[in-house]
């Protein structure tokens, strides 16, 4: 149930707070509490220890954030993204004092992601998105009024939606290479880039040393260039296996491997079989 407090005319604000099921624990995202605060005079609030990942928003005003990575001047718009394992403590502004949305949130996949997060960010919790991007601070508080399991199913939902578009508003963030051209072209040339031309052809298309280019590739994609190009030519060599009845050793040198012998080697270690077998397992042509 949504409710009101107004912490002795320090700030005014409405939260709802969730317990999750033995089930969310396990298996989902989940929402702690969620809520906005009008903050009425400057104070910090100052925590660490919680088993927790807080999301939040200046709606309006400024204020301070501090945590490991630093101290953060926050600004109408801004966002930020803390894990609240860590110390850390937020103060609004004297002069021009904020409001805030936030939600925190914990679960089997929040982890995970927060790792992702902190290496596409460089460490930095504070950016800014569209908040039309984001899913309604409201939506997720109203998932509380829900029955179970829809509501705390729906919450993981909303808060898979917030992760994504926190992940999103870093893309191009400090980048000046265009990742998007790049991975464009090794759709197209997946089959006929020849792996000793793949650094020069990479450095062609960025303008940047190869190096730089795949750790901003990786950064921005959570994979190297090399791992995409081949995660490319094993899709095209699944597709070739599935729906055609060309020979192992033409699948592989039409997917863009040097060797049959290589293209086996990273089919066993992907699929855990070999083409042959995953053929025979979803082939549509292959009766009995």
């Amino acid at each position: 149930m949504e409710r009101f407090f107004d912490t002795e005319g320090v700030t005014q604000s409405q939260r709802v707070l969730h317990t999750p099921s033995g089930y969310a624990r396990k298996h989902l995202c989940y929402i702690q509490e969620a809520g906005r605060l009008k903050s009425l005079k400057p104070h910090i609030s100052s925590r660490e220890g919680l088993e927790s990942f807080l999301f939040l928003h200046v709606i309006s005003g400024s204020g301070t954030l501090t945590c490991p990575g630093g101290k953060y001047d926050l600004k109408s718009g801004d966002m930020a993204l803390i894990d609240c394992r860590e110390h850390y403590e937020h103060c609004s502004s004297e002069e021009d004092p904020w409001e805030l949305e936030w939600v925190h949130f914990d679960g089997a996949k929040a982890e995970a992601f927060y790792g992702i997060f902190t290496k596409r960010s460089g460490e930095t919790p504070v950016f800014r998105a569209e908040r039309r991007n984001l899913p309604a601070i409201d939506e997720i508080m109203k998932t509380q009024e829900m029955p179970e399991p829809q509501g705390e199913l729906t919450a993981d939902l909303y808060l898979s939606r917030l992760m994504l578009c926190c992940l999103d508003a870093l893309e191009g963030k400090s980048d000046t290479a265009d990742y998007e051209r790049i991975r464009e072209s090794l759709n197209e040339q997946a089959g006929t880039i020849a792996d000793d031309a793949l650094e020069s052809t990479i450095e062609a298309i960025s303008g940047l040393s190869f190096g730089k280019t795949d750790e901003g590739f990786t950064k921005r994609y959570g994979i190297s260039i090399r791992g995409y190009l081949e995660n490319r030519r094993l899709n095209t060599s699944k597709e070739l296996l599935r729906f055609t009845i060309k020979p192992v050793e033409e699948i592989s040198a039409e997917a863009g491997f040097q060797t049959e012998t290589v293209f086996r080697e990273l089919f066993d270690r992907y699929e855990r079989m070999s083409p042959e077998e995953y053929r025979k397992k979803w082939a549509q042509w292959i009766k009995g």
